[in-house]
């Protein structure tokens, strides 16, 4: 990219382990459902975005439970959407810890109403819980608490942001260098939004 550069996203894809041949569905929450289980998303009851078709069947058995029952800590920040009610939660499928967003998304139909990415209203452990500053850095933020308590522990920590989503709410802190580079307004917030993200992963990392 001429423009963007994200040397913390690119660290962690030379550090990390990268699945090469997972196959994903053409919607985020089925294929969230693969991930979390290791099972087609059909055999989930997670087929869609909407109308109920996001939650995961309770039976499913996550990693984060499995993980758990082997004595590992586990934490998920950010996004879920597998299930906003009990028994369907994070917190019901073997996430100790939890803070994430309802359904799909900050600012959709399942969210608090008036909801913003900034200060937004989570739900941490399945309680609502208003936060203070960027969406993408308070998920951050409680990562980087959750992985620097109990650290001789072994941890498994789901970090899947709600940024960059629609709408393209950024601080003009991070648009800004793109505005310059004269880029237009929603190109420079999705920059603006990835140059946090990558701010952040750097943080974590």
């Amino acid at each position: 990219n001429p423009y963007l550069k994200t040397p913390n996203l690119d660290r962690l894809r030379g550090e990390g382990v990268r699945f090469e041949r997972f196959y994903v569905c053409p919607v985020c929450a089925p294929t969230r459902a693969c991930l979390m289980t290791g099972r087609y998303n059909y055999r989930t009851r997670a087929i869609d975005t909407y109308l109920g078709r996001a939650m995961m069947d309770p039976e499913e058995v996550t990693a984060a439970q499995l993980l758990g029952a082997t004595g590992y800590r586990t934490g998920i920040f950010g996004k879920w959407h597998l299930g906003d009610h009990y028994p369907m939660r994070a917190c019901d499928k073997g996430f100790e810890e939890s803070l994430v967003h309802r359904g799909g998304g900050l600012v959709q139909p399942s969210d608090w109403p008036g909801n913003t990415y900034f200060d937004p209203m989570l739900s941490r452990n399945g309680e609502d819980w208003k936060s203070s500053g960027y969406c993408t850095d308070v998920f951050a933020d409680a990562a980087i608490e959750f992985i620097s308590k109990r650290s001789s522990e072994p941890f498994f920590c789901y970090l899947a942001t709600n940024a960059p989503h629609s709408p393209l709410e950024i601080a003009d802190e991070w648009a800004e260098p793109y505005r310059a580079m004269g880029l237009d307004e929603r190109t420079a917030n999705v920059y603006g939004m990835v140059a946090n993200l990558d701010w952040n992963v750097g943080r974590v990392l």
